[in-house]
Order: C-alpha cells, then sequence, then structure tokens
C-alpha cells in the first residue's frame, strides 16, 4: 500500500470511529449534591420549614451549604439549637418528610452535565451514583430528573446497610457488585469528604470545581484533578 493511501485508511478509521482511544476507566461514580445536581436551595427549604414549625431559627442558603455533605444526620445535629439538641430526631424526621414532597421543586442538573454523562456512555463507560443523600430520596430525584431510566447502572444512597462517607464500604459493595476493579474506577465529587471516600476505597478521585465547596478548597484539600466543568471530565479520562 503506497503511504498515501495507508495516511488515508488512518484517516478514514478516525472518521468512521474506527480507531478509539482505549480508556483506563470502565466506571464512573458520582456524587450527587453538588456534582450531579444543585440541590441546595430544595434542602435549605426543607430544613428551615422544619425548624419553623418546630419554633428554631432558620439558615441562609449558604449557611445549609456548610452543614451539608457529610449526612443528614451531621446537617440536623448541627441545625439544632445546642440547648434543644435532644430534638435533632425531630428535625431528621420532618425534614425527611418534607423534602421527600419538595426535592426537585427548584433542583437541576448542572450544565453540561446531560451531555457528560451521555458522552461517557457512548464510550461504554457504565456510571454509578454513590452518595450520603438518603436511599429513597437519591433514587426518587435520578428518576425524575433522568427519566430515560438506563443511564446510572446503580444508584446507592445512604442506608441503614452501609456507613456514611468517608468510609468506603458503600462505595466498594458498589464497584464489586458492577464487576469492576479499583483501577478501572473514578469518582466524581465536590467536597473533601469525597476526596477522603475516593482516598479509602482505593480509587482515583476528580474534584468537581462547580460544587458546594469550589476549586481553591479542593485543592486545598489535597486534590490531585479538579475540573471547572463537567465535559471537562472527559479529557481527564483520556489523559490519566
Amino acid at each position: 500500500m503506497k503511504p498515501e493511501t495507508l495516511t488515508l485508511a488512518k484517516k478514514t478509521c478516525k472518521m468512521t470511529g474506527m480507531e478509539q482511544k482505549t480508556n483506563r476507566f470502565k466506571l464512573v461514580a458520582f456524587d450527587l449534591d453538588g456534582t450531579i445536581c444543585n440541590t441546595l436551595s430544595d434542602i435549605a427549604s426543607s430544613l428551615n420549614r422544619t425548624l419553623a414549625a418546630l419554633g428554631f431559627p432558620t439558615y441562609s442558603d449558604e449557611g445549609v451549604s456548610s452543614l451539608i455533605g457529610k449526612s443528614i444526620v451531621y446537617m440536623c445535629k448541627n441545625a439544632v439549637p445546642q440547648d434543644r439538641f435532644e430534638a435533632w430526631t425531630d428535625v431528621r424526621d420532618g425534614w425527611n418528610a418534607d423534602y421527600a414532597k419538595h426535592l426537585c421543586d427548584t433542583t437541576v442538573p448542572y450544565p453540561e452535565i446531560r451531555e457528560m454523562l451521555h458522552a461517557l456512555k457512548d464510550r461504554g463507560i457504565t456510571l454509578a451514583v454513590v452518595t450520603n443523600k438518603p436511599d429513597p430520596h437519591a433514587k426518587k430525584m435520578i428518576r425524575t430528573l433522568f427519566p430515560e431510566g438506563d443511564l446510572f447502572a446503580r444508584v446507592q444512597g445512604q442506608c441503614a446497610e452501609y456507613p456514611v462517607k468517608p468510609d468506603p464500604t458503600m462505595l466498594d459493595v458498589v464497584r464489586e457488585a458492577l464487576g469492576f476493579t479499583r483501577e478501572e474506577t473514578l469518582y466524581l465529587g465536590d467536597m473533601d469528604v469525597d476526596l477522603q471516600f475516593a482516598k479509602n476505597a482505593g480509587l482515583t478521585c476528580v474534584g468537581c470545581g462547580w460544587g458546594y465547596r469550589g476549586e481553591a478548597f479542593l485543592r486545598e484539600a489535597g486534590a490531585e484533578h479538579v475540573i471547572s466543568h463537567p465535559l471537562a471530565l472527559l479529557e481527564i479520562i483520556d489523559t490519566l
């Protein structure tokens, strides 16, 4: 074959998708709040309605942002006035009931999230959600906002069966159930607890700078990889 013919054949293969880069990562697992979806306003509104009903002070969205990420128990224990600490279970129960009705009032996926998720799927990469959000809320949110139904192979939220982040059990269970090694798995999250979660699970972690803590915070917390917008994850996957 003449050199110019060989060159043309290579170009044709690229154009038709016959020549593709083999990705190291076969599974990408995502945090949910502050990573896939901007959930802050609905979380804060449910918390404030619950606190107000109990006669407790309410919070700004920024104040609530500082309370979320670790667990709902953590949020409620730190939201309740400390001289009424025993009432945190009432806040938890009230928040859960209210949020179940209002979790998608204003919540939407971040810009570029849908495009990024579908691009990963088109590459044959399996997607999962692993979050400290209570499991029923996480599953309902994904069903509501991503009605295509087959985008995520598994959605796993916090439940009594598994400890919360940064304990790696929940992430290990999902990864093993889907049949992937640690080396084949990447985790994306927006908080320091996500960095520690992935580290404890032995996974590569990418921090998302559009989330609740921001790029500077994630880098200071030790993130090796931080992206400023979702579609940048495709380049990260190609280069790691």
